[in-house]
């Protein structure tokens, strides 16, 4: 009965419904997928047992020019040997890139390093077989491997008999023992479902029993002992950090202070995320209540069509009860319809977030629409359905039903108050200034930070990692490096090649200590080995001398630094030619030139201190090759061909254009910029139809009053005059107070120091301007429209 009244009343006002439904099912999705990421990032529970007393272990070092998270494995055993806030400590790590070998594609995949404990300690199940146990503990060098869920269900088909089978990464074999669950989460690691897990030291170059190094990817998992406070007893992790560092590491300590702290889980796996998501989240609302305004408006002009309905109900009996619980159901099922439709887009969207947004927000891969987004719906429905019903209830009173049946559209009955219709048109404004006004500061910011140059010439330049980590021998590894070398150079698609010991932009960067003259510590600098002419083909211009043959045979070999080093060292770079700087504190090598910055548009972090050098490749596992190309039609298909011939156990660590290389790196912040540009045009959009919409009902049902005013002398002019001061009043009056909210919250943030706002007033003032003349062109036209439509018919007609 309900369906076919409703298929009734659509076809007799299709735009209504159609505006209704699908206006709330583009504003209630965003609003849904952003609750889905607020849900994800707050409130989603940990899949570990008792997860509240589960905190991140890391060390973290501070010197000049750095000071971030580095964790030494030594350092944290020693930490797990002496301290009293935990018994048992798990550690996991990102190292080297592996290809699935056992696999036709041959696929890069992700390997994990884990101690053999990380899962007991999480306190997890797998979906099959087991996890490590004591057989896989350090030093054992157990050839076992725990697939990722994705990775088992993707690359192996979900195969229930997997358990036992050997599977090939890079050229060594591993059985596979067990399959993690699917909804596995780690701080600061993305993805790790479509990784595979290897006991912590079956990685070749990696030893974490002798390693002494400081690695941003090597993380701890502790779980603290009843009574234990880690804020409290924070200072003594730092103490046991330092001790550590005195028996293990003791050359860091002249030039880095090292610590280590704990941080919940919870905490670690939002990171910076929960505060982008409540922005976010505070745009959507923003804009569904824009679009909400815009409806209602609707909402209002369509009960007051029905005033006559209504009284009718009325005269024959039905109570107001009746006639609003009637209205509730029909409001529940459009909007309802609307929430449905919204949530199909909403899990539609995930993709696109996953994509859009890793690397900014932790467990995007278990992202779904959960039990609090389908309650946050629900909730949505009746509140919308209920706002519904009382402005379809609230247009006309029961007291004054006869008047409603006898008036002829003069009346008070059928007309909206001028002062509801300066309100919504004055709310519309209001939001939609605050919205454009942050969504322009975030394009902005974000677009001027994603289109920075980056200060190289790379039109049709590609960078090639070759891993020659299968080749033991190093006389041999240099022998295929150096005919490599020279088979690329006599490619046809290839105009010019140079070498280097890593990309230009590497995955992570590797760090090492600068010391001056007098020994004294510089900074942590990125150090990369290059040919001759490397710099050139970039285009980078450079003061000083280049290096020249022979270079690479001195002891105490020449260097190149780069200009951000250049000023921390000395502003005045002609006095930086001369001067020596050590990589180890023993042997100075001279610096001959200053080349100007590599920037990473969107990954300032990326932007290290570094220094050039002329060594020649000796054998290290990996080596990078910046390709000049002569067609790139050909020559990715020639280069590969020519690495297959050349050695089979050679891998392509990675091939592709070097522009490539920086564009994954801006995606980010274009991203940011076209969430932002999306929420600018729709609250732009719905603020134009809802002020157009608002306007164009307000001056048709004052026909009658313009026709009196036109009978009464007055001119066309004048009334086009008075119309624009009335309808401009409130547009003015909310601009002026949006323009007073807005200043005031990004001075409260700014002097809180919550979030730190530059607003650009130019801009501002632009957008302010913007909308006023906006809306003064909606008021006018409308009204210009109903004067030449000549008044003095309407009131002839009334």
């Amino acid at each position: 009965m309900l369906i076919r009244q409703l298929l009734n009343n659509f076809s007799r006002a299709k735009q209504y419904y159609l505006t209704t439904v699908l206006t709330l099912t583009l504003t209630l999705s965003m609003v849904l997928s952003v609750f889905s990421l607020v849900d994800l990032v707050f409130f989603a529970p940990l899949p570990y047992s008792d997860s509240t007393k589960l905190y991140l272990l890391e060390g973290r070092i501070k010197a000049e020019g750095f000071d971030g998270v580095a964790t030494n494995p030594q350092i944290i055993t020693y930490i797990e040997s002496h301290n009293d806030l935990f018994d048992e400590v798990a550690t996991y790590h990102k190292w080297s890139d592996y290809k699935l070998n056992d696999q036709l594609s041959r696929p890069d995949i992700e390997v994990i390093l884990a101690s053999s404990n990380l899962f007991s300690l999480l306190g997890i199940e797998p979906e099959l077989g087991r996890f490590f146990n004591q057989n896989e503990a350090t030093g054992s060098q157990q050839a076992s491997a725990i697939l990722g869920y994705r990775t088992w269900l993707e690359q192996y088909n979900g195969d229930e008999n997997i358990i036992g089978r050997k599977i090939q990464l890079n050229q060594r074999r591993f059985t596979v023992i067990g399959v993690a669950p699917e909804n596995l989460v780690l701080p600061q690691y993305s993805n790790i479902n479509d990784a595979i897990w290897l006991p912590i030291d079956m990685d070749d170059t990696f030893n974490p029993k002798t390693s002494t190094a400081f690695m941003g990817n090597y993380k701890a998992v502790v779980r603290l002992k009843a009574g234990k406070d880690a804020i409290h007893d924070a200072e003594i992790l730092n103490q046991l950090a330092l001790e550590g560092a005195k028996l293990y590491t003791p050359s860091v300590l002249k030039d880095l202070t090292v610590g280590a702290g704990l941080t919940k889980f919870k905490t670690a796996l939002q990171g910076d995320s929960g505060r982008i998501v409540l922005m976010l989240l505070m745009g959507a609302i923003l804009l569904m209540i824009i679009a909400l305004i815009n409806l209602s408006s609707m909402q209002i002009a369509r009960a007051i069509s029905k005033v006559k309905t209504l009284a009718i109900c009325f005269a024959f009996g039905a109570s107001t009860k009746k006639l609003a619980i009637d209205a509730f159901k029909h409001n529940i099922f459009v909007i309802g319809l609307a929430i449905v439709l919204a949530l199909l887009l909403t899990q539609a969207s995930f993709i696109v977030i996953e994509i859009l947004a890793s690397g900014s927000i932790q467990r995007l891969d278990t992202l779904g629409i959960s039990i609090n987004t389908l309650l946050v719906s629900l909730t949505l429905t009746l509140s919308i359905a209920g706002l519904y019903t009382y402005i379809e209830l609230s247009v006309v009173k029961e007291n004054n039903l006869t008047d409603s049946l006898h008036s002829s559209g003069k009346g008070i009955g059928k007309q909206v108050s001028e002062g509801l219709s300066h309100t919504l048109i004055g709310l519309q404004v209001m939001f939609s200034f605050i919205v454009l006004i942050a969504a322009s500061h975030v394009v902005l910011l974000t677009l001027s930070e994603a289109l920075r140059s980056n200060g190289l010439n790379t039109d049709n330049k590609w960078s090639l990692t070759v891993n020659y980590a299968n080749i033991n021998n190093t006389a041999e590894r240099i022998n295929i490096n150096k005919t490599l070398f020279e088979q690329m150079s006599n490619l046809g698609s290839v105009a010019d090649l140079e070498s280097a010991s890593e990309p230009r932009l590497p995955e992570s960067l590797n760090v090492n200590q600068l010391y001056g003259d007098g020994n004294h510590y510089i900074a942590q600098v990125r150090m990369t080995h290059i040919s001759l002419d490397y710099l050139k083909q970039l285009d980078l211009p450079i003061f000083g001398t280049m290096f020249k043959a022979g270079d690479s045979e001195l002891t105490n070999y020449p260097v190149i630094i780069d200009q951000r080093l250049a000023d921390l060292i000395n502003p005045n770079t002609p006095d930086i030619i001369g001067n020596k700087v050590s990589l180890d504190g023993k042997v100075f090598h001279p610096i001959i030139g200053v080349v100007a910055n590599t920037y990473v548009p969107g990954s300032k972090a990326d932007e290290a201190y570094e220094v050039f050098t002329p060594q020649q490749y000796a054998g290290w596992r990996q080596h990078s090759f910046l390709i000049t190309a002569e067609k790139n039609q050909e020559i990715e298909e020639q280069v590969r061909l020519l690495i297959s011939q050349i050695n089979k156990r050679l891998e392509i660590e990675q091939f592709t254009k070097l522009e490539q290389q920086f564009d994954e790196k801006r995606q980010l912040h274009l991203a940011a910029a076209g969430v932002a540009i999306v929420l600018a045009s729709l609250s732009l959009l719905m603020v134009c139809i809802g002020i157009n919409g608002i306007v164009n009902y307000m001056v048709q049902v004052r026909r009658y009053s313009l026709g009196v005013k036109l009978a009464m002398g007055a001119s066309n002019q004048r009334l086009l005059k008075d119309s624009l001061i009335e309808l401009m009043q409130p547009v003015l009056m909310s601009l002026i107070f949006s323009f007073a909210l807005s200043y005031f919250l990004i001075s409260y943030f700014n002097s809180e120091s919550l979030l730190k706002i530059v607003p650009i007033w130019s801009m501002t003032a632009s957008i302010w301007l913007g909308i006023f003349i906006l809306s003064f062109l909606l008021s006018f036209l409308p009204v210009r429209h109903i004067l030449r439509k000549d008044p003095i018919k309407a009131l002839r007609n009334e």
